[in-house]
Parts: C-alpha cells; structure tokens; sequence
C-alpha cells in the first residue's frame, strides 16, 4: 500500500491524540519501555488529519506516561483496512487482534468468541476458533475467515458444552492443555458414539497424561486418544471408534459424527 507522508513533528502535548476504536490492544511491553526510556522515542508514530493513531500506538502510550517526547507524521491512511495494513507492513496482526477489531465493531459471534477465549486461556486460539466454526482441522480458509469478519459459531450453545466438557477431562486427568490437545479432544468428542466418562476412566487407565508430554501434533494426539479411547475393546464392540491409519501414521476416524457441531 503507497502513502503520502508529510513532515516529522515532535510533540510534548499528548491530549492531542486519540487511540482508535478497533485497532490493536495496548499491552505492556517491558523491553519497549525500558528502550524508550533510555534512547527516546526512535520511530515517530503514524496518524492520520484527525490525529487518530494509526500505528505504534504503544510508543505513544510509554511516552505520554514519562513525559518523552513524541515523534510523528501524518499519513494519508483513514479506514481501519488502511490501518490493517499499516500495522501489518511494521508488526503483522495476531488473531486476536483480528477478533478484538471486530468485536469492537460489536458483531456478536466476535463477542462471544472474546468471551469464551478469556474464560477458557488453556486453550490454543487457533484450535477454538477452529473448532468453534465446526472444522475438525486447522485450514487457511477456517482462519482467513476470522480475519475477514467472517466467523461465526456453527453452534454457540453446543460448543460452550463441548467446552465444558473438556474444561472437566483436563481436570480429572491432570493432561496439560497444550496446542494440538484441544483439537484432538473436538476431533473425538464429534463422534457420536463417544463417551466422556469413558475416556477420562481410560485416559487415566493408561497414564495419556505422561504419554503425550511434549506432542504438540495433534494428529499423533488424537491417534493416541482413539487407541485409549477403545482400551480392551473388541473391533466389533458397539462403543469400539473404528479408524484407519494413514502413511504419515495419522489417522482417519470411521464413525459418524454429531452434525449439530460441524460445518457441511
């Protein structure tokens, strides 16, 4: 993206500037702080006519609170896709910058997705909103879609129970919520015939919690829930989960699935 930059101006009066509504969250960065501190501010903040931050606004924020002062220019830039783009070009955008801009725009499954994110911090966020979209794998499209203001929960009151229940399986197993587990926890607890219970007994039958410290795959996760998951079952049992493994040593689960949490 080309834009117009005019002079640099160092200001001493920071009431001047405003922060934007929908751009990134302001968050202590101690390393920051103590570089400014000591060398000033070194890259002047970007804003626009209205003196609204389009970039570095936690510089501005350190210098206001110690009184340094404070390089900047005015860009040509004004929509918040302007910013995005700004912001990406210097500091790429994580996803929760993405889900806080549009819940701050007040689309509501982005409010309950902050919701739960903060309510539930063991889980990866990649994995949540992969799963709460209802895709049993992490693809680009699942998550192009969280930064398009495009998500949306495939079944918000039956993902919280999902939630819940697996909130109940890390605590009676001990297993640490690392990324790849909860993915591999939605890719079971989906089957229809899965039982929750079931597995805790099992899981902690055969000591997962050890087995799996230091995985982060959640394709060898979910293989080694399914092999606790039908511990001294017959292949033709009723609860038995058939699956198939693939060359990479993945695997494919047979059963039918609970179509009420995944997408078509």
């Amino acid at each position: 993206m080309d834009s117009i930059f005019r002079d640099i101006y160092l200001a001493s009066e920071y009431d001047q500037f405003k922060l934007i509504k929908g751009n990134r969250k302001v968050t202590a960065n101690m390393r920051l702080e103590a570089s400014i501190k000591e060398k000033g501010v070194l890259r002047p903040i970007v804003v626009n006519s209205n003196m609204e931050i389009l970039d570095r606004q936690h510089r501005y924020t350190i210098a206001k609170k110690h009184s340094i002062p404070l390089p900047y220019y005015v860009s040509t830039s004004k929509s918040m896709e302007d910013i995005i783009d700004l912001n990406n070009a210097t500091n790429r955008w994580k996803l929760e910058d993405y889900i806080h801009k549009y819940k701050e725009d007040g689309l509501v499954h982005y409010i309950w997705i902050d919701q739960l994110i903060q309510n539930h911090k063991y889980i990866s966020l990649t994995d949540m909103c992969t799963a709460a979209e209802g895709y049993l794998k992490k693809s680009h499209n699942s998550l192009e879609k969280v930064k398009t203001g495009k998500f949306k929960f495939i079944n918000y009151e039956g993902f919280i129970v999902c939630l819940n229940d697996f909130k109940e399986f890390i605590y009676k197993t001990q297993i640490r919520s690392t990324t790849g587990v909860f993915a591999a926890f939605f890719c079971i607890y989906t089957v229809k015939k899965f039982n929750l219970q079931n597995f805790i007994e099992r899981t902690n039958l055969e000591d997962t919690k050890n087995k799996i410290i230091g995985i982060r795959d959640e394709k060898r996760i979910l293989k080694m829930f399914v092999e606790t998951y039908n511990r001294k079952l017959k292949t033709n049992y009723k609860n038995y989960i058939e699956y198939h493994v693939n060359k990479d040593r993945s695997i494919d689960i047979l059963e039918e699935r609970k179509e009420e949490l995944l997408a078509s």
